[in-house]
């Protein structure tokens, strides 16, 4: 697993130009796996329903994952400058193996065969003829992105791609996911000889998935920061911090609405890095929602497209402390037709450490402004409050 093992080799932009690495111009520039694949927009789901008096009541008419919001954002980054620096990713579907590394037999029969027309009961998570097939051609892009960097081929690497997956448990879907995506890649790691591995999701929602998944387990983190009281219910409290063989493997930070930037990058700089830094990961893995944004319809957290760039910066320079480098990012919620774009490259540019040259056209509105305010007591209360929950790592 060394770093910079490819040199002086040619690979391809999303633009199609043929780029050219060299091991000073890597160093320099911090060239950037990326994955995506027009073919994740095939699964759209229809628009989530309720049941109101015995039948279905859709919620709005489109579903809030709905797949243009992919396209935006893909869109958007080949115009930007940083597609001179992505190196892009071939995207394959997930060989059944890796899916039972996290999921049972029973429920991906289930999944597929809803997908071909059968019943299902997924919790907010509708499927079309498409969803199988997206779903495994997602986790095969962060497959692809793990191996690249475990191989050194890449530092970084970011995978773009929907059906999101941090609230996919073994055995059911929930909230448009249906396979978990950074947990088959975190096994998929561990099986490939990475001893730990840290996922930190900074996702607007609980990251369930992860937390149940890992909840006995000392060889992965699950470090989940998100609105605290939200969704879902069953996961994310304050006290759940794992079983009594990795106490302290799960962390949860709820923080209050209206958390702003200064407040992320608080609870990351006084929770986030001291905790993955004494777990001492060989491989960090971030599931990177951007429904903490300042537009979303999902969350209220109030956070601008620079404070995704400043929480992907700072998570870059963790995983280059404690890692080797050695980081994976793949994309979540983000559901703001609006804004969502500008937040994705936002992270993009913190990963690649430059400026894709497209300033963000709501940086002026009241709103991002009051996104980069200071972090109030509500924060530091909710910061200290995980300290002291935390205390395999802070006696």
């Amino acid at each position: 697993m060394t770093r910079r093992a490819w040199v002086d080799s040619v690979v391809t932009t999303p633009s199609g130009t043929p780029h050219r690495l060299c091991g000073s111009i890597y160093a320099a520039c911090h060239v950037l796996g990326y994955a995506y694949s027009p073919r994740l927009l095939a699964h759209d789901p229809p628009p989530t329903t309720v049941d109101v008096a015995g039948r279905p009541f859709p919620l709005g008419t489109t579903n809030v994952s709905q797949a243009v919001l992919t396209a935006q954002a893909h869109e958007l980054v080949t115009r930007s400058a940083l597609r001179g620096v992505l190196v892009v990713l071939p995207l394959t579907p997930a060989p059944e193996d890796a899916l039972l590394a996290v999921h049972t037999p029973a429920y991906l029969e289930r999944l597929r065969e809803a997908s071909a027309g059968g019943p299902w009961d997924g919790e907010y998570a509708p499927v079309t003829p498409a969803t199988w097939d997206a779903a495994r051609l997602t986790v095969g892009g962060v497959l692809a992105a793990v191996d690249a960097v475990l191989d050194g081929r890449l530092e970084r690497a970011l995978v773009h791609a929907r059906p999101p997956g941090h609230h996919a448990e073994p055995d059911r879907a929930i909230a448009s996911t249906y396979l978990n995506n950074l947990a088959i890649g975190a096994e998929h790691a561990r099986a490939r000889g990475a001893r730990r591995v840290a996922i930190v999701d900074w996702d607007v929602h609980v990251g369930n998935g992860a937390e149940r998944i890992f909840w006995d387990r000392a060889d992965v983190l699950a470090v989940s920061l998100h609105q605290r009281d939200w969704y879902p219910a069953h996961a994310g409290d304050l006290r759940a911090t794992g079983g009594p063989r990795a106490e302290g493997c799960t962390v949860n930070v709820p923080l209050p609405p209206a958390t702003t930037d200064a407040g992320y990058l608080l609870a990351f700089d006084e929770l986030v890095a001291p905790i993955v830094r004494a777990f001492a990961p060989d491989l960090v893995l971030v599931a990177a929602g951007q429904d903490p944004s300042a537009f979303d319809p999902t969350g209220r957290m109030l956070v601008s497209a620079a404070g995704f760039r400043a929480l992907a910066q700072r998570v870059a320079l963790l995983a280059g402390e404690v890692a080797g480098g050695r980081l994976v990012v793949s994309t979540e919620g983000g559901y703001s037709p609006v804004y969502n774009p500008f937040c994705l490259l936002g992270v993009l540019e913190g990963l690649a450490g430059t400026d894709g040259g497209v300033p963000d056209p709501w940086a002026g509105d009241p709103t991002v402004r009051a996104a980069q305010g200071p972090a109030d007591d509500r924060v530091r209360d909710a910061v200290a409050a995980v300290r002291r929950a935390q205390r395999r790592w802070f006696t």
